[in-house]
């Protein structure tokens, strides 16, 4: 029953289209349990469950495809999910 977020990040960069992506954000803006971060896992039913308050990998992860985003695809960056 746990997501692995990291999971996601790599789905939305190998993604081709633009809803994969941005379902991919909406997600992981929405799980992060209102701490700003991209936690280890979170539970299915329940994103304020989650482990690891700061999970650096994720994070690191996450920036990647920020920035990847910013070069290939800035126009996912500027709408709101």
């Amino acid at each position: 029953g746990q997501i692995w977020p990291m999971s996601l990040i790599v789905r939305a960069l190998s993604a081709g289209d633009d809803a994969t992506i941005r379902r991919c954000l909406k997600m992981l803006r929405d799980t992060d349990a209102d701490t700003g971060f991209v936690h280890e896992a979170f539970d299915q039913d329940d994103p304020s469950i989650f482990t690891r308050k700061w999970f650096a990998w994720a994070n690191g992860l996450f920036g990647e495809l920020i920035v990847h985003l910013a070069d290939v695809r800035p126009q996912l960056l500027k709408e709101p999910l």
